[in-house]
């Protein structure tokens, strides 16, 4: 269908308002980030990520192959959006997407208010990612220095599959943000060992259960092991809040963990998990479709799910370019070659700092890697979330390749009244 020119007029002028928007809240977000940390300076290559996201989204649209590369699921999404935006706001269309198609509630307020364009849902899909790659950034600050959560600022900033995803309308944005909140907040429990960091990790796992439940559950499981980890790290001097930290993590697993278990039976695998699998692996005329898994139990996940992660990082390899999008996985599979190559040499040169600087960052690439590596049925999907786990990669590398330069404790240096001499060799 054919635009008029006043609704191209609209169109342009909602998508640079949204443009406004979504620029005021990522300078916000870095004014607050640098209230307690000066050298938190990262605005040139955050910048940098969101011009060369806003025009990577505007580039694909231009393409014949735009939709195709991005997939079907863009369709569905915004369908539910302008149906939610057509109720009367708290119904209940609109009280469920809030809580279990977050997704589709950030798009169906916009389509409400402003009645957006879909390009103008695409840049502030991009702003929600890059707030999320801020606070990744900003975990490495807590855990490494300034120095290093500049270099990862800049690595997350050019990481090509992540630029490609970040206009995607998708839950991919959520997710980063979801998953910047508990990476931030974990590595403020791991420097610091406060509770306040609880609420951080907290809001991130609430988006996340909101967005995409089963990964929901492994951020918040990553959320526990920093905490426990943390509260088992103390000194005497923070032993209380030490025991307070601990004491949270075993009632939240006390009370989770009959739901778990709930959800990891027999039935319910078969029922959501292998279904899953089934149905993709049955689709032979897919050219990304991978062989299926068997994920009908606990023992065969503990078996198979390493199969599966294999998939998610590698697949499809570079030398399979059937299709355009066997051609960009190709390229994003390179990508990953070369992130890998950079993080196992820094892994091994700090085999035995890896926990004590970057903790945090290890779990969240851990739980993330399971949860996507369960829930992945073609190569198309695990690339999709590879993005996600190749910036944890990215912030590791940064934060074991490089170290805090200044002291943790510098002491103020007393000055000396004027006409007095200082003692040779004394500090003046």
């Amino acid at each position: 269908m054919t635009l008029s020119s006043d609704q191209q007029i609209y169109g342009v002028l909602v998508a640079v308002v949204t443009l406004l928007l979504v620029t005021y809240g990522i300078v916000l977000l870095l004014r607050l980030l640098r209230r307690r940390r000066p050298d938190f300076d990262i605005e040139y290559p955050i910048g940098v990520a969101l011009v060369l996201r806003v025009g990577a989204a505007a580039g694909v649209s231009l393409t014949s192959i735009g939709s195709e590369l991005r997939g079907g699921d863009e369709i569905t999404f915004l369908t539910n959006a302008h149906g939610i935006a057509g109720t009367s706001f708290g119904s209940s269309d609109w009280t469920g997407a809030l809580t279990g198609t977050l997704h589709e509630f950030v798009l169906a307020v916009q389509i409400a208010v402003f009645n957006s364009p879909e390009f103008a849902l695409r840049i502030s899909e991009i702003g929600i990612t890059v707030a999320g790659l801020v606070l990744l950034a900003a975990a490495v600050y807590e855990l490494v220095g300034a120095r290093a959560a500049f270099i990862a600022a800049w690595l997350l900033a050019l990481e090509p599959s992540g630029i490609f995803f970040a206009g995607i309308i998708h839950k991919e944005p959520n997710m980063f943000l979801a998953e910047g909140l508990v990476a931030f907040g974990g590595a403020r429990m791991w420097k610091r060992g406060d509770f306040t960091s609880l609420f951080i990790i907290t809001a991130g796992c609430l988006i996340a259960v909101a967005t995409r439940p089963y990964a929901g559950w492994f951020l918040i499981a990553t959320g526990a092991a920093v905490t426990l980890h943390a509260g088992l790290r103390t000194t005497r001097k923070a032993e209380v809040s030490a025991l307070g930290l601990i004491a949270v993590v075993v009632l939240f697993a006390a009370i989770a963990a009959p739901t778990v278990w709930e959800a990891s039976s027999g039935e319910s695998l078969e029922e959501n998990v292998q279904a899953s699998q089934t149905a993709n692996a049955e689709d032979t005329s897919a050219n990304l479709s991978l062989e299926q898994v068997n994920f009908s139990s606990r023992e065969a996940i503990l078996t198979n799910v390493w199969v599966r992660a294999w998939d998610v990082m590698f697949k499809p390899y570079v030398w399979q370019l059937g299709s355009p999008s066997q051609r960009i996985g190709a390229f994003g599979g390179l990508v990953t070659l070369i992130i890998l190559a950079a993080l196992i040499p820094a892994m091994v040169r700090r085999r035995g700092e890896i926990f004590a600087r970057a903790g945090p960052l290890v779990y969240l690439f851990f739980f993330l890697l399971i949860a996507y590596s369960l829930s992945t049925g073609n190569a198309g999907t695990g690339f999709r979330y590879r993005t996600h786990l190749l910036a944890v990669a990215l912030c590791l590398i940064a934060a074991l390749r490089e170290w805090r330069t200044e002291p943790a404790y510098r002491p103020v240096a007393l000055r000396r009244p004027e006409g007095v001499p200082s003692r040779q060799g004394a500090p003046t």
